[in-house]
């Protein structure tokens, strides 16, 4: 039965919850029934009130293999299309649950066997001083995790099952860090007290009786039969004398109304409160759902991408869907497709890891065949004579400049005492020259050039990268080529792009730093970077790029900081720059004013900072988000833009949001020689000379 909505029961009703005492569930010393019929307790040693590893335990080995596995979560998303959730336990899309994850906490009175899985439900919970996740609000049925799971049981979705090797419940040696179960049933969802919260609990029923399971320990019996088994039994319920209605019996020691909102809640036969050992009641867990052929999965538990993919798809390497994981069809790992032509599964060229044994030598290279500028281009002409412009009222409207750098039409944006943006707009002119954007972009498809996506914190960075020149801190550690290294495509478009930071140089009457590296970013179908700045302290005052293929949007906008005046968690800058456009200007305008003149000291100026944040709070007019974008570019194929002073990177950050299909993105930027060692300043080393130096024509 799924459970209703809980609903805080009043000071008077509410029963006093015993203290919940961690540690393993076992049976209690005196047997307290609540009826005349008699029960047989089953201890578990696999219930524990918490997942934490007991030493004296010696782990079991299991009986076979996952059908499939990561060494990471971004790679497990990648390729389970019923578990895509980088953090979290519970996938849930379109308020349905997918896949569940069951990793080193899954909360007391928790349960794990060869078919059956008792966990709680993520949401709502922080770590104590111990590390333990401690329930900090109640859990009901209008979070998104416990809709899509009550709609999951309800509707009979099959839902995915991965456990992690920090989970402890099992007490068996789990091969891999993540490891995919099996397809299970929600056969039951109830509210209990934890601690003085309620929180949610979960019964999944492995969907696949008739075989035996991968992670039973090893030389164990095999399951019964299908036909075998006694699917009439199943847990007993009671109607609640106090709001009329159904609860299972979930525990040993007796039947319990599991209704949040009724006064009887979490109270043996309405009687007296839950104790705090527990252990689970034999028909509760050796119940069994009969076999229902109509009940199937949405997704296969392991899916097989490649039988899908032609090689005689001319542009499939650059499709959304070929950018997704696939599985290892030799050793079962999930692999995320790591490198522009396609998927391997070790990591790099080496055949063997650091302990020595052979690493797997799968890998699958997508047909490379060039995509024709004409398929990632809608406009019926690809460049045009002059592009006509036209801006949205809502946004900064550029200078235009049609003469000083012709043929590229110059549009700069200018923040005063911030920095400059210059967009040079290139034609059919610029754009079909020997050489020129239309060729580069052939060029670039057919050259070796070591893209590759690289991993961040969480997650895998989705577009492909390559750096040539001097190696800085960016948003991934990026290995760096030299430029002597650097294929003539590489060395035509730094030309193009040192030619574009000069220019902005002499406009600004900044003393030119020509740039000495270059990140090429590789946009696959879909692809995009969210807001970010390349502010680091080794790079220099100006970054320059050059757009081939799809045309893109630029937005930019304000930091948070900046624009509020303080920083996410609510502190106040100690610098507040008040720029034009941020929130309030005015006001703050007028107080830092008043501190610069003196009227006012530091602490009378924070103090009048505070007061109004807690005024804009009291208000509801607090509004803590993002800044609106202040200006907006389309970047189109053959343009180059150029973004100048310390102070844009600094205040500022930026957006790319390609048209869907193929785009290069070539940046170039000055690194500062005192941030790298004297090994890595030969990569840097770049004469263009005559052949690879551009004229801006």
């Amino acid at each position: 039965m799924s459970p209703k909505r809980p609903i805080r029961a009043t000071a008077t009703s509410k029963p006093q919850p015993q203290p919940v005492t961690s540690g393993r569930i076992t049976r209690p010393r005196k047997s307290r029934p609540t009826k005349t019929t008699t029960f047989t307790r089953i201890s578990n040693p696999t219930a524990h009130t918490h997942s934490h590893p007991h030493p004296e335990r010696q782990e079991q080995e299991t009986e076979g293999q996952p059908p499939a596995w990561a060494e990471n979560r971004p790679e497990l998303c990648d390729a389970l299309p019923w578990f895509r959730s980088v953090q979290g336990g519970v996938y849930h899309n379109g308020n349905i649950c997918w896949g569940f994850l069951i990793d080193a906490d899954c909360g007391i009175r928790s349960y794990l066997d060869d078919e059956v899985v008792i966990t709680r439900v993520g949401g709502g919970c922080t770590k104590d001083a111990n590390g333990d996740l401690v329930l900090i609000k109640d859990q009901d049925g209008d979070s998104a995790a416990m809709s899509s799971i009550l709609t999951s049981m309800e509707l009979n979705v099959p839902v995915g099952i991965v456990i992690g090797n920090r989970n402890t419940l099992l007490n068996r040696s789990l091969p891999h860090r993540y490891n995919v179960m099996a397809y299970f049933r929600i056969t039951h969802v109830w509210y209990e007290r934890i601690g003085r919260r309620t929180g949610a609990k979960v019964r999944f029923e492995k969907m696949d009786l008739g075989s035996k399971s991968w992670w039973a320990a090893k030389h164990s019996p095999s399951p019964l039969e299908r036909n075998k088994r006694n699917y009439a039994m199943q847990a007993e319920q009671a109607r609640c004398g106090a709001c009329n209605q159904y609860s299972v019996r979930i525990y040993d020691q007796g039947w319990m109304c599991l209704q949040p909102s009724c006064k009887l809640f979490w109270t043996i036969s309405g009687s007296s409160s839950a104790p705090a050992d527990l252990i689970f009641h034999e028909k509760f867990l050796k119940s069994r759902l009969p076999q229902d052929p109509t009940i199937q999965p949405h997704y296969s538990l392991v899916p097989d991408l490649l039988s899908t993919l032609k090689d005689a798809d001319s542009d499939a390497l650059s499709k959304r869907i070929t950018w997704k994981g696939i599985i290892c069809p030799l050793c079962r790992r999930c692999i995320s497709r790591r490198f522009w032509w396609g998927w391997r599964c070790a990591d790099d060229d080496a055949v063997r890891d650091r302990d020595g044994e052979w690493k797997c030598p799968f890998e699958h290279i997508l047909p490379i065949r060039p995509i024709a500028l004409r398929w990632v281009i809608d406009d019926m002409e690809m460049s045009p004579i002059k592009r006509a412009l036209s801006w949205d009222a809502k946004f900064m409207v550029p200078e235009v400049d049609d003469v000083s750098l012709y043929p590229y039409r110059k549009l700069t944006y200018t923040i005063p005492g911030v920095g400059s943006i210059m967009h040079l707009v290139a034609n059919r002119e610029i754009n079909t020259r020997r050489n020129g954007p239309d060729k580069l972009f052939e060029q670039l498809q057919c050259e070796e050039l070591g893209l590759r996506r690289y991993p961040l914190a969480q997650s895998v960075d989705p577009n492909k990268e390559l750096k040539q020149g001097m190696p800085y801190k960016y948003v991934v550690s990026v290995s760096s080529k030299s430029f002597k290294e650097a294929c003539p495509p590489i060395l035509r478009a730094m030309g193009r792009l040192t030619w574009a930071s000069k220019q902005a140089h002499l406009a600004a009457g900044d003393t030119f730093l020509p740039p000495n590296e270059m990140l090429l970013l590789g946009y696959l179908e879909d692809m995009r970077i969210g807001y970010h700045d390349d502010g680091e302290s080794s790079l220099g005052p100006t970054i320059s790029t050059l757009s081939l293929g799809a045309k893109s949007t630029m937005l930019v906008r304000m930091k948070y900081k900046y624009y509020h005046g303080y920083s996410r968690a609510k502190k106040l800058l100690e610098e507040d720059p008040v720029l034009p456009g941020c929130k309030n200007y005015l006001r703050r305008r007028e107080l830092k004013a008043g501190l610069l003149s003196g009227s006012i000291d530091r602490e009378g100026y924070d103090e009048l900072r505070r007061e109004g944040l807690l005024s804009m709070k009291k208000g509801g007019t607090g509004g803590g988000g993002e800044a609106t974008p202040c200006i907006k570019m389309e970047v189109n194929h053959g343009d180059l833009v150029v973004m100048t002073g310390e102070g844009l990177q600094k205040f500022f950050e930026h957006s790319v949001i390609p048209d869907k299909r193929l785009r290069f993105a070539l940046t170039a930027r000055y690194i500062k020689p005192e941030f790298v060692g004297v090994e890595e300043m030969e990569k840097g080393r770049l004469d263009l000379g005559r052949e690879w130096a551009y004229d801006g024509k």
